[in-house]
């Protein structure tokens, strides 16, 4: 069978871990090195390793493999077997070289176990526990090498550690050289019977046209009514984040009370009024919050209605007011950061929105255009640009 190749990423993971129990193969400065190791830096000095303790380590690997497809988690218990050999050794000249004499009995006499569920040995006042290696190895496969399917209960197989002698007493009778050269086969073993978890990608990746339009779209323009395209961002950012509403909106500079609103956009459950949103495309401060937000303090202190102030900035005085009365305040920075979990289509959906709002609500259709011009550049294949005239043409 061929050796596993290993990809850059799995060898610097391996080296970075390794690095913990193995320093002097790494080089001092840890993580300058990792990554630099080549293929046959991988295994141990072999030409100081007998042919007894070969043995031992082929027999060794071939017992985790054996198991493998049935108790995947004995991969693990084997390399935390063999770190805490190796600490032990760092410590203890007893472990020093290969020891085929070496047997659990005779462990047992020079090591008390100072735990009841799993192995903890304990030296010279130190304790060496299995489990806390076991812990950074579920990590190392599952997180760094992507192989989710490797077992995530370090109790259940640390636990049983005693069903596994024979891999724990060839931990401990080999040398340095010995437990570097089998682990390294044993992570091989393991990266090559367990399938990584693969990500399905897309170049070039999926545009942000929502966070696009909040950071870079000029938000005024000559020819619009003033406030039309933040309040029509707010009505298709609404409309995303409640879904399961009906909202109702209106033509920017169309007062509310007119319209039997109670903030700019209403969004209702049926005949109750759910969520209601005020848009202010200006800072909010202590001198100018109970003007501007003052109708949606005194909303949200004497109903259990959702009231939210969209607001491009708003000062901590100003925060802490509207807070103290139940608004929720939403700045452009506290919705920048929302939209790093927004995928696509989510963001998508809420361009239609604004889209909508400015055809169908404010019937608007320049608005219209210069919106699509500027998702032409961000997000060219948006459906909405079927909609996209030629300039010429108007």
């Amino acid at each position: 069978m061929m050796p596993y190749e290993r990809a850059e990423k799995e060898q610097e993971e391996i080296s970075e871990f390794l690095s913990d129990y193995f320093p002097e193969r790494y080089g001092e400065d840890t993580q300058a090195n990792i990554g630099q190791a080549t293929a046959s830096d991988t295994g141990a000095d072999t030409a100081r390793i007998s042919d007894e303790e070969q043995d031992e380590i082929d027999s060794m690997v071939e017992r985790v493999s054996e198991v493998f497809d049935e108790s995947k988690g004995t991969l693990g218990l084997a390399i935390d077997f063999l770190m805490v050999a190796e600490d032990l050794s760092r410590v203890d000249d007893r472990l020093s070289g290969f020891r085929a004499e070496i047997d659990r009995s005779l462990l047992l006499s020079w090591y008390e176990n100072a735990a009841k569920t799993t192995l903890t040995l304990k030296y010279d006042g130190e304790k060496y526990s299995i489990r806390s290696v076991h812990n950074d190895v579920i990590e190392l496969f599952r997180e760094g090498f992507r192989r989710t399917n490797f077992p995530s209960s370090p109790g259940h197989h640390t636990g049983e550690w005693e069903r596994y002698d024979d891999l724990l007493e060839s931990s401990f009778r080999l040398s340095s050289e010995g437990r570097h050269e089998t682990v390294q086969r044993l992570f091989d073993l393991g990266l090559e019977r367990l399938a990584a978890r693969s990500f399905e990608t897309r170049d070039p990746p999926f545009p942000d046209p929502l966070k696009e339009v909040l950071l870079n779209y000029d938000r005024s323009h000559p020819d619009e009514e003033g406030g039309l395209t933040y309040q029509a961002f707010s009505y298709g950012y609404v409309r995303t984040k409640w879904p399961h509403l009906s909202f109702r909106a209106s033509k920017v500079r169309t007062g509310s009370s007119r319209q039997h609103r109670y903030g700019d956009i209403d969004g209702y459950q049926g005949p109750d009024l759910m969520v209601s949103v005020e848009v202010k495309d200006l800072p909010i401060d202590s001198s100018n919050v109970a003007d501007e937000l003052g109708s949606m303090m005194e909303l949200a202190e004497r109903t259990n209605v959702i009231v939210v102030a969209l607001c491009r900035e708003v000062s901590d005085s100003a925060a802490d007011t509207l807070e103290e009365s139940g608004v929720v305040v939403r700045t452009d920075d506290d919705l920048e950061e929302e939209f790093e979990l927004w995928d696509y289509h989510k963001q998508n959906r809420a361009i239609q929105g604004m889209i909508h709002f400015l055809g169908n609500i404010e019937e608007d259709p320049a608005a219209v255009q210069r919106l699509l011009r500027f998702l032409s550049d961000v997000d060219s294949d948006n459906p909405a640009l079927a909609h996209l005239e030629d300039e010429t043409e108007q």
